[in-house]
């Protein structure tokens, strides 16, 4: 169910992120400049008559320890109370998520930047959202990826610690065949649902999956996301560099991106039995585009393609 705080028609992937869209999951903030403003909004208006102003469904002592930071303060009050436009200007960009007292946490940009688009190519391309619950109802909300190159694994994990500050170290995964992958794999509700309704991304089948707010995206981030999909989805060879996917939504909007930024390109089908046809996109005269893209990823890493 969304929020009543959420108003879905001013979404947009490339504009200040309103997270207002986030009100129904539970998040809290902890910063004690929400909490002083809080205090200040309630006066001299005992707990009693607070509670009843803001028609709150919480006992006095649940709502001291909110003031405290006893257990955080739910994004949905703090906004409800303190208005979207205060609590921007408060600038707040940490929220918690969890259980009891243990909370997992996460800083969310309240704007798109170049590593931000960087790691939505990365995660269209070889990405997974996956959330679990087990019998006790206990979720949990995964991040990862998977990837032979350990090299562009640990380019998505510094610009992952970058963007989100959060930190973790990359697994190496033995399979039955013989072949060895890296794995690098975050638990975090914040991010989840960051990545899902701001983006759309999340557990879906991958035919389906397109990129979001593309039209409005600047030249750098257009390139910044193409750099994180080609990391993940694409090859040169023999100087043409291609992107492989079996969306056809994503195939569209790669060649759209693509002309976007003044580069022409052709798509071959490739008919896989038993499976979804793999869209497989070159780029034209390849050679300017990945300049482009060494360029960009400079910017991001000062490593190279």
């Amino acid at each position: 169910m969304t929020s009543k705080f959420v108003r879905m028609k001013e979404d947009d992937p490339t504009g200040e992120y309103d997270f207002r869209k986030l009100c129904d999951l539970g998040f809290r903030i902890k910063t004690h400049n929400v909490a002083e403003a809080l205090t200040k909004a309630r006066g001299h208006q005992s707990s009693a008559e607070f509670i009843r102003k803001y028609s709150l469904n919480v006992s006095k002592n649940t709502l001291n320890n909110w003031l405290n930071l006893e257990y955080g303060i739910p994004l949905d009050m703090a906004i409800n109370i303190l208005g979207w436009k205060r609590l921007k200007e408060l600038e707040i960009n940490t929220l918690s998520s969890g259980r009891a007292s243990s909370y997992r946490s996460a800083v969310l940009p309240t704007k798109p930047n170049l590593p931000l688009m960087y790691l939505i190519g990365a995660t269209i391309g070889d990405g997974s959202l996956r959330h679990e619950a087990d019998k006790s109802y206990f979720e949990s909300y995964f991040v990862s990826f998977e990837m032979a190159d350990k090299e562009v694994l640990s380019l998505i994990r510094d610009i992952f610690q970058k963007v989100f500050a959060l930190k973790k170290p990359i697994r190496i995964i033995r399979r039955k065949d013989g072949r060895k992958t890296y794995l690098l794999k975050y638990s975090n509700k914040v991010v989840y649902y960051f990545l899902n309704r701001f983006f759309g991304l999340g557990p879906r089948k991958t035919k389906t999956v397109g990129i979001e707010g593309l039209k409005k995206m600047s030249r750098d981030q257009k390139l910044a996301l193409l750099l994180g999909l080609y990391h993940t989805d694409g090859s040169i060879t023999n100087g043409n560099l291609r992107f492989y996917t079996s969306s056809e939504k994503l195939k569209e909007d790669t060649r759209f991106a693509l002309r976007d930024l003044g580069y022409n390109s052709s798509t071959y089908t490739y008919k896989r039995k038993n499976y979804s046809p793999e869209y497989q996109t070159s780029v034209i005269e390849s050679e300017n585009f990945i300049s482009e893209l060494q360029n960009m990823e400079a910017i991001l890493s000062q490593k190279s393609i």
